[in-house]
């Protein structure tokens, strides 16, 4: 994004940026996340990063949750791989909550987390129409925080993505694939390094993966907790 009077050759050469948006709601709490960065990669390291932002703001925000329910699109390259299957047992262990992952039809339509990244960059393109300069994800951060106090507004840095990656890129590399990855909707992590998979949420058949996810037969786990939130994101 730059200014509004740039000439048309400035497309070619203009830097992109990369908005990871979630919606959570808890009872009548609701938090609206824009998390804005420089880095385009979409990668699990990038997005690795933006969850643990996100988690780490909702225990602040609600010092008695006690369980996440994630909801998001199916797309292979940010969240329905074994890589976030493996990060969300670690998570749940590092942030001490239940965490469960459910996976929406593939192009099934929008979602509040698209409204959420169309409102922030609405806001921040009609400032640049106003020749206010928006060169990098600093800028774009600074800018929307001035229009907005209902969304919470955050950079995801190079630094903290290579903090991800340093983290968890050994523990990638032993990673086994789970079993119809591509058929699954619904994931429950267990515990470090055990998830329990359905194909859809309320389905009665399960199997159970662990130990750097190879597969075992099925093992049955109920999870209840009245303090919970429920979560949808997406990354544009």
């Amino acid at each position: 994004m730059d200014q509004q009077d740039a000439i048309q050759s400035t497309y070619w050469n203009t830097r992109m940026l990369s908005i990871f948006t979630a919606h959570a709601w808890c009872g009548a709490n609701n938090y609206s996340f824009a998390l804005v960065s420089d880095n385009v990669t979409h990668d699990k390291y990038c997005v690795a990063a933006c969850l643990n932002n996100i988690i780490t703001k909702l225990k602040q925000y609600l010092p008695d949750l006690e369980e996440i329910v994630f909801f998001s699109d199916g797309a292979a390259s940010q969240f329905k791989q074994r890589y976030l299957l493996q990060n969300m047992t670690r998570m749940m262990v590092e942030h001490t909550l239940k965490l469960s992952w459910n996976f929406f039809a593939i192009s099934h339509g929008k979602g509040v987390v698209d409204a959420i990244g169309g409102m922030v960059i609405q806001m921040v393109w009609k400032e640049i129409m106003t020749k206010k300069q928006c060169r990098s994800a600093t800028d774009f951060v600074c800018i929307a925080k001035t229009k907005t106090n209902t969304i919470i507004l955050d950079e995801i840095s190079q630094t903290e993505i290579d903090v991800a990656k340093l983290r968890l890129e050994q523990r990638f590399m032993a990673t086994k694939s789970v079993k119809d990855t591509q058929k699954l909707h619904s994931v429950i992590a267990i515990r470090s390094d055990v998830i329990e998979c359905r194909i859809y949420g309320d389905s009665t058949s399960k199997w159970t993966v662990f130990s750097d996810f190879y597969l075992l037969k099925a093992k049955k786990c109920t999870v209840f907790c009245p303090i919970r939130i429920c979560i949808s994101i997406s990354e544009k």
